[in-house]
C-alpha cells in the first residue's frame, strides 16, 4: 500500500484515507479474481481504477464522498431503493427528481446515495443459472443487474458502474436481495480477453434471401454458415425441461430466416439484442426442430460469434472507454443481439410450461408504417358504437403494432399487467416472468415491439390493451427515478399456471385477474387463505363461461408463434368481453338497492285508481309500506356486465336469519330448496353453512318503510309531506340457484353419501365436480413442483434448496374441517322436531347471562335414541344403528341469545343430530325437569338449554308435500272452528296498519338497541289466499313490534303460519291474528310475474249461507236498477262535510287552513248502490267513486262540471222509488 500512496503524499489527511481505502477494497474484492489472469499486482490495479475513476468524473480530484462498497455490503446493509452517480451534479439530481415527481405525482424520487461499485461482468452461469442475465461480481457475491444498452464485450471485464439505481426486494422469510439498474453504461477498467476478430469469416458473408433459399434446399450440406442482416423479431428467454433458448429472425425485404441459440455461452446475447439492429452472426448450422415438422432453422454453434457492422461496433467501443452522462447514454442506444435457441426441442410442442426468464431490451428505433394508437382508438370506437349494451362473445383480431410510453401503474406484477401513459394497459402474461421486476416500474419508459393490440377485450381494464405474445419484445429506454412499491412476483404465479394450464384466452385471462383481486379483497384473509384464492377464481371463471369453457382450445405451439409466417398465437383472435359478468360485492350490492328502492319509488304508483277521493287518514297507510322486486341481472354497479354473488353463507344470530357474507358486507337470504319432483322445503340443510357460493340467479327485494303526513293525493310530488324513511334490502334465492365454489367438510359428506348411494342431486353434482377440480389443481400443482424441483437441480445443483408457493387450505369451512381430522371427543343426540316456536325477544336470566330481554324460541323434540359417546365429530354423517337403540322420549330444547342463529334451519318432521364437543359427558344433553311437589302432575317434558358451541347437523328433510300434511288450507280455516290453527297459503295483499294511538308499547326502548332487526310498532295484515282455490281468501293479522324482522312476506309468497289464533268478526267474517308463540315460515319466493285476475263466479255462489267464506271473484251482470246516489264533499283530515268550501264541522271546530281545504276540495268520497243479476242470483252491489262515473256514462268535463255543482250544497243525495228500498232517516 506504501508504494501505491507515495504519488500522494500532498494530498489531505481525508484524501490519503479514501485511497487507502480504495486500495483495501481492490485487495480483498477484486484482485483475487482478476489479478492471477491478468498477472497484475494490487498496485497496478488499484491505479488503474483510480485513473478510470478520475476519467468518469473528469476531474482530477478524488472522489472523497464517495464509498467504494462490495457486492455483500450492497446486499446486506441498503435496504432501501436509492440511485448514485460520479457525474451528475446536485442540481442535475435535483432537476431530474422534480421532473420525475411531476410526471407522476404520487410517487418519491429515489434518494440519493454516494457508493462507488466495480466487480465483473458475467452471464446467469456465475450465479449457477444458464439464464442470460447480466450479474455484477467480484469475491464477496454478485447481483443481478438491469442494463439499458449492453454489448457481449462486456462478459467477463472488470467494470466501473458510474450511475445506478439500487432496487432491494426483500420479501419476509426470504435471503437479503435487490438488483441494480445501470443507467449509464459501464466503463471498462481492463480490456480482458483478446476478442475473436472473425473478419477472415466475414468475407464469406450471405444475406438472408441465400439463406432462406438454403434452409428451403433438402440436399443442403452440414457446413456452417455467416448470416448477415436486420432483425426484425426478438423473442423471449424460454425454458423448458431446464434448457434455456431463445430464437431471433433476420430479415432481408420479404425474406426472413429464423435463428435458434440453445448454447449456454451465447444466452447472454438476449440482452444484447433489439428490433432493427444489422447484426452479423458465424458458425451458423442448418437443423430442424422437433415438434414443427417440416420447416428447418438456423442455430448457433459453440463457434457461433455476433457482431454489429463495424460502424455500430466502433461506436460501441468508444462509449466502453469513456464515462458519459445520462444524457450522454441516451444518446448512444444500439445494442449488440444476441440468441439463443434449442436444435433439438427440449420437450414436445405440447410441453409450453414457461418459466420466468425474460431480460429487458433496448433499441431505439421504432417501427415505420405503422399507425398511431390514437388511430386504432377512433377506429375501434367507431365499432364499439354498433355493440349492443348486453353484447354475446364475439370474436375480433387484433393488430401488430409498436409503441413507446411511460408506465404509470403496476396493476398486478405477479399476473404481468402494468399501465402505460395513464391509459394503455399491458399484458406480460403470455410471454415468460421477467426476473425480478425487470425494470418495470412506474417513471420507466419502455419499448414495445410486434405488440398486439386489442380494444377493449374486457370492460374491466382500460380500453386499449397491448398484450405481448412469444414474438413481441419489450425494451427498458429509461429506467425509472421514483420510489415504488416493490412486489417480488413469485417464479410460479398461480395465475399464470392457470393461464398456461387451461390455454385461456386473453379476455378470460383478464377477467380471471379481475376476479383474483376482487375475491381477494372480499374473502381473504377470513375465509379464503392468499394461496387459494387463484383456485376460487378459476372455478369462477369456469361457471362463469358454462358450456363455453367445456369446448376443446388448441394448445400453444410455441415454435408456430415465435417463428412461423403468418404470425398465430392466442393473441390473434380474441372475445370481446367473456364472460360477459362482472362479481358484485355485497356492499355494493347493498348501496345499488337502497339507491334503487328510492330512486324506483312513485308515490302515485302506490296509490289505487281512487286515490284522487281518498281522505288522509284512507291515504297516507297506503304509502307506509311497498317493494320493489328486480332479478339480480338487472343490477348494474359499475359496468353493465349481469352481476354474479359470492360469498359465504352464515347464520346470523342477531337476526334469525341466514346470510350471504363476504369482507364487504352483508345481506339477508330468504332460501328455499327444491327437490328433484319439483316439491320445495320449508328450510336449507345446515351442510350450506359455511359453503363459499356463487349466486347468478336471484330476486332483489327491496322494502320500503315510509311515514307520510300527505293532506291529499295531491301533494304527493312534496317531498316536505314525508316525515321518515328507511329501507330493507335482502335477496330470494333457490338452492339450486347457488353454485358451490368450496364446500364445507359438511357439505363434503354428503357428496360422498350420494355418491356411494348412487344418487346424485344438484348439490351433490355441484360438490363432485368441486372436489375433482381440487384434485386436478393438486394434482398439477404437484406436477408443477416435481418439474420445477428437476429443473432447478439440473440448473443449479442439489444446493438450491426448493420452495413450494402454494399451501392450500380446505376452504372457508377450513377451521371446521381440519377439527374433523383430529380426534375431537364429543356426545350426540338424534331428535324429529315437533314443533317450533317463533323467534321473538323475551325476558329470560339464564345461569350465565343477566336478566334481560334476549332473542329466544322453543323447539319441541322427539329424541329417537339415546345419547351417544363419539372420539370423533361426526357431523351430518348417515345415523348408524346405535344411535337409534333406545326409547323415544319428549324434550324442550330452548336456543337463547347466540344460538337463536340455528331458527332458519330448523324445521318441523326433519331429524337433526345435535353434538356437544370437547366432552364425553353424556349429561350435558339430557335436559332437566321441575321438580313436582304436593302431589302435582307436571305435563312439562325436559328441558335443554343449547349452548353457543354445539352444533346442529340435518340427516333427513321433509319436502314440503309432507310438511303441510298436519296443517290447513284457507279453504279449512274458513270452515273449521278451532280457536288455534296452523296454516298455510299465498299471500296476495299486504298492508302496513296504523299505529294504535295512545299506546305506548312497554318493550319499544329495550328492543330498539338490537341492532335495527325490529321494526318498532309495525303491525300489518296479510290477505292469505287459497293455494288451490284462488277465490278463497282469508285475512291474518301479524305484530312484528317485539320479533326480528321477518323478510321474504311479500305478495307471493308461500306461508307456513303455526300457531295462530282464529277469530270471528260481528259481521261473521273470519280472520287470523298473530299469538307471542306464532311461527311464520316462507316456503316459496314471490313471483315477479302479475298475480292473475281472481276467477269468474255466479252471484248464486254468493248466497247467504257462504257469506262467511271470504270468496274473490269477477262476475259479468247487467244492471237492473239504480238504488241510490250519493254525492257530497268532504274534509281531509276530519271528514265532515264541505260547503262552499268551508268544513262544517263546529265541535270541535276544524282548524284546517286553506290550502287543506284546496286538497281536501279534490277527495269526494262517495257511494253508489245499485242492483243487478246474472240469472244464478241478485245482489246489491256498492261502487266505489271512481266507477260512478262510468256507471253513469258522464264524460270526463260532464263528471266535472258535477262536482262543482255538488260543491256549492257540500252533499247530495238521490234516491230511486220501488224495488223496496227504504229511505234513511236522514237524507
Amino acid at each position: 500500500m506504501d508504494e501505491f500512496l507515495d504519488p500522494f503524499k500532498d494530498c489531505t489527511r481525508v484524501e490519503q484515507a479514501w485511497l487507502g481505502d480504495l486500495y483495501a477494497a481492490v485487495r480483498d474484492w477484486i484482485h483475487p479474481a482478476v489479478g492471477t489472469s491478468l498477472g497484475w499486482s494490487v498496485g497496478k490495479l488499484a491505479e488503474t481504477v483510480l485513473w478510470i475513476v478520475r476519467r468518469t468524473t473528469g476531474s482530477q480530484s478524488l472522489p472523497v464522498s464517495y464509498k467504494l462498497v462490495s457486492v455483500s455490503e450492497l446486499l446486506s446493509r441498503q435496504l432501501s431503493p436509492c440511485c448514485s452517480s460520479l457525474t451528475w451534479s446536485t442540481s442535475h439530481y435535483r432537476e431530474r427528481a422534480r421532473e420525475a415527481e411531476q410526471a407522476l405525482p404520487n410517487h418519491k424520487a429515489l434518494p440519493r446515495t454516494q457508493l462507488l461499485l466495480i466487480g465483473f461482468l458475467c452471464d446467469g452461469r456465475i450465479s449457477g443459472q444458464c439464464n442470460g442475465c447480466w450479474r455484477l461480481r467480484d469475491v464477496t457475491g454478485s447481483v443481478h443487474c438491469e442494463v439499458l444498452n449492453s454489448s457481449p464485450l462486456w462478459l467477463g471485464k472488470l467494470m466501473l458502474l458510474p450511475t445506478w439505481n439500487y432496487i432491494p426486494q426483500n420479501a419476509p422469510g426470504k435471503e437479503l436481495g435487490g438488483y441494480l439498474e445501470l443507467i449509464d453504461s459501464p466503463v471498462c477498467v481492463t480490456s480482458g480477453p483478446t476478442e475473436l476478430d472473425p473478419g477472415e469469416m466475414l468475407n464469406e458473408v450471405i444475406g438472408v434471401r441465400k439463406a432462406a433459399r438454403i434452409l428451403r434446399q433438402r440436399g443442403s450440406g452440414r457446413g456452417c454458415v455467416c448470416v448477415c442482416g436486420e432483425v426484425r423479431v426478438v423473442c423471449p428467454l424460454l425454458v423448458i425441461a431446464g434448457k434455456c433458448f431463445f430464437c431471433f429472425i433476420l430479415a432481408e425485404e420479404d425474406a426472413s430466416v429464423p435463428i435458434l441459440v440453445t448454447d449456454p455461452e451465447c444466452v447472454h446475447w438476449r440482452q444484447c439484442v433489439c428490433v432493427g439492429q444489422s447484426v452479423c452472426i458465424t458458425a451458423l448450422r442448418v437443423c430442424s426442430v422437433r415438434g414443427w415438422a417440416g420447416h428447418r432453422v438456423l442455430s448457433v454453434t459453440p463457434c457461433s460469434h455476433l457482431r454489429l457492422n463495424p460502424h455500430t461496433e466502433e461506436q460501441r467501443d468508444n462509449t466502453h472507454s469513456q464515462s458519459d452522462t445520462l444524457a450522454q447514454s441516451d444518446s448512444h442506444t444500439q445494442s449488440q443481439i444476441e440468441t439463443q435457441s434449442d436444435t433439438a426441442s427440449p420437450t414436445s410442442h405440447e410441453s409450453t410450461q414457461v418459466e420466468a426468464q425474460s431480460l429487458s431490451d433496448s433499441h431505439t428505433q421504432s417501427l415505420t408504417g405503422t399507425h398511431t394508437l390514437d388511430t386504432h382508438l377512433q377506429q375501434e370506437s367507431s365499432d364499439l358504437a354498433q355493440m349492443d349494451a348486453h353484447p354475446p362473445a364475439r370474436r375480433k383480431v387484433s393488430k401488430i403494432i409498436s409503441y413507446r410510453g411511460r408506465i404509470t401503474s403496476v396493476l398486478n406484477a405477479e399476473a404481468g399487467l402494468y399501465e402505460i401513459d395513464g391509459k394503455v394497459g399491458l399484458c406480460l402474461a403470455y410471454q415468460p416472468q421477467r426476473k425480478l421486476s425487470g425494470g418495470l416500474r412506474p417513471g420507466a419508459e419502455i419499448e414495445l415491439q410486434n405488440v398486439h393490440f386489442l380494444f377493449r377485450p374486457t370492460p374491466f381494464g382500460p380500453d386499449a390493451m397491448l398484450c405481448l405474445c412469444l414474438r413481441s419484445s419489450v425494451c427498458v429506454r429509461a429506467f425509472s427515478p421514483l420510489r415504488s412499491k416493490i412486489s417480488t412476483p413469485r417464479s410460479d404465479s398461480p395465475l399464470l399456471c392457470y393461464l398456461l394450464e387451461r390455454n385461456l384466452g386473453v379476455s378470460e385471462y383478464l377477467w380471471l385477474c379481475y376476479c383474483h383481486t376482487a375475491l381477494t379483497e372480499r374473502l381473504c384473509p377470513r375465509w379464503v387463505c392468499e394461496a387459494r384464492v387463484c383456485v376460487v377464481a378459476g372455478r369462477l371463471l369456469q361457471f362463469a363461461l358454462g358450456e363455453e369453457e367445456k369446448r376443446g382450445k388448441q394448445k400453444r405451439d410455441i415454435y408456430r408463434e415465435m417463428i412461423q409466417d403468418p404470425h398465430t398465437c392466442p393473441l390473434t383472435e380474441y372475445s370481446v368481453s367473456r364472460p360477459h359478468v362482472s362479481v358484485c360485492s355485497l356492499k355494493e350490492l347493498c348501496d345499488w338497492m337502497e339507491k334503487e328502492c328510492w330512486e324506483s319509488l312513485s308515490l302515485s304508483s302506490l296509490v289505487p285508481p281512487s286515490g284522487p277521493y281518498l281522505a288522509h287518514a284512507q291515504l297516507n297507510p297506503l304509502l307506509c309500506w311497498s317493494t320493489h322486486t328486480l332479478p339480480l341481472r338487472s343490477c348494474s354497479t359499475h359496468t353493465l356486465c349481469p352481476p354474479l354473488l359470492v360469498g359465504v353463507l352464515e347464520a346470523s344470530s342477531s337476526r334469525a336469519s341466514v346470510r350471504l357474507m363476504d369482507q364487504t358486507a352483508a345481506v339477508d337470504c330468504v332460501c328455499v330448496e327444491s327437490s328433484q319432483s319439483g316439491d320445495q322445503l320449508a328450510t336449507i340443510n345446515t351442510a350450506w353453512l359455511g359453503c363459499l357460493v356463487c349466486i347468478r340467479n336471484c330476486t332483489l327485494v327491496m322494502e320500503r318503510f315510509l311515514k307520510t303526513d300527505f293532506p291529499s293525493w295531491k301533494h304527493l310530488d312534496q317531498q316536505r309531506y314525508i316525515t321518515h324513511k328507511h329501507c330493507r334490502v335482502y335477496i330470494q334465492v333457490c338452492v339450486k340457484d347457488m353454485h358451490i365454489l368450496s364446500p364445507s367438510a359438511s357439505m363434503t359428506i354428503i357428496s360422498s353419501e350420494g355418491r356411494r348411494e348412487g344418487e346424485g342431486g344438484v348439490m351433490e353434482e355441484q360438490v363432485e365436480g368441486v372436489q375433482k377440480a381440487e384434485c386436478s389443481d393438486k394434482m398439477s400443482h404437484t406436477g408443477r413442483i416435481k418439474r420445477k424441483r428437476e429443473s432447478e437441480e439440473k440448473r443449479e445443483g442439489h444446493n438450491k434448496k426448493y420452495r413450494d408457493s402454494c399451501n392450500y387450505s380446505n376452504g372457508p369451512d377450513d377451521a371446521e374441517g381440519s377439527a374433523s381430522t383430529m380426534s375431537v371427543p364429543c356426545v350426540t343426540l338424534l331428535l324429529c322436531v315437533d314443533t317450533k316456536q317463533g323467534v321473538a325477544f323475551r325476558n329470560l336470566q339464564t345461569a350465565s347471562q343477566t336478566q334481560g330481554l334476549k332473542l329466544s324460541f322453543t323447539v319441541k323434540v322427539t329424541c329417537l335414541g339415546d345419547i351417544q359417546r363419539w372420539d370423533r365429530d361426526p357431523r351430518n354423517e348417515p345415523m348408524e344403528e346405535r344411535e337409534g337403540a333406545g326409547g323415544e322420549r319428549k324434550m324442550e330444547l330452548q336456543f337463547v341469545d347466540s344460538s337463536v342463529r340455528w331458527f332458519p334451519l330448523l324445521q318441523p318432521g326433519s331429524v337433526y343430530r345435535l353434538t356437544a364437543l370437547n366432552t364425553e359427558d353424556v349429561s350435558v344433553l339430557c335436559g332437566s325437569t321441575v321438580p313436582a311437589k304436593g302431589g302435582v302432575t307436571l305435563l312439562s317434558s325436559p328441558s335443554l338449554l343449547v349452548q353457543p358451541q354445539w352444533r346442529i347437523h340435518t340427516l333427513t328433510q321433509l319436502l314440503l308435500s309432507e310438511q303441510i300434511q298436519g296443517m290447513m288450507s284457507v279453504s279449512d280455516v274458513l270452515r273449521c272452528s278451532s280457536e288455534v290453527v296452523s296454516l298455510y297459503g299465498v299471500i296476495s295483499e299486504r298492508t302496513t296498519l296504523e299505529e294504535e294511538k295512545g299506546k305506548t308499547p312497554a318493550l319499544r326502548s329495550l328492543i330498539s338497541n338490537k341492532e335495527q332487526s325490529v321494526e318498532q310498532g309495525l303491525r300489518v295484515r296479510l290477505t292469505l289466499q287459497d293455494s288451490e282455490a284462488p277465490d278463497r281468501s282469508l285475512q291474518v293479522y301479524l305484530d312484528l313490534s317485539h320479533v326480528p324482522y321477518i323478510p321474504g312476506l311479500i305478495p307471493g309468497a308461500t306461508v307456513l303460519l303455526h300457531d295462530f289464533q282464529r277469530k270471528v268478526s260481528v259481521v261473521k267474517n273470519v280472520y287470523c291474528w298473530s299469538l307471542p308463540v306464532s311461527c311464520v315460515t316462507v316456503t316459496g319466493l314471490g313471483s315477479l310475474k302479475p298475480r292473475p285476475p281472481p276467477p269468474m263466479m255466479h252471484l248464486g255462489q254468493w248466497a247467504p249461507g257462504r257469506a262467511g267464506q271470504s270468496i274473490v271473484g269477477r262476475v259479468r251482470s247487467h244492471v237492473v236498477c239504480v238504488l241510490s246516489l250519493q254525492l257530497k264533499w268532504v274534509c281531509s283530515f276530519c271528514g265532515s262535510v264541505f260547503k262552499q268550501s268551508v268544513c262544517t264541522r263546529t265541535c270541535p271546530p276544524c282548524d284546517s287552513n286553506t290550502g287543506i281545504f284546496q286538497a281536501e276540495a279534490n277527495l269526494c268520497v262517495c257511494a253508489h248502490r245499485v242492483a243487478v243479476e246474472d240469472g244464478t242470483g241478485e245482489a246489491q252491489v256498492w261502487f266505489s267513486t271512481e266507477t260512478v262515473a262510468e256507471l253513469l256514462s258522464l264524460a270526463a268535463t260532464d263528471w266535472e262540471g258535477l262536482q262543482r255543482h255538488v260543491r256549492v250544497r257540500g252533499h247530495l243525495r238521490v234516491y230511486a222509488r220501488g224495488r223496496n228500498m227504504v229511505r234513511p232517516q236522514h237524507s
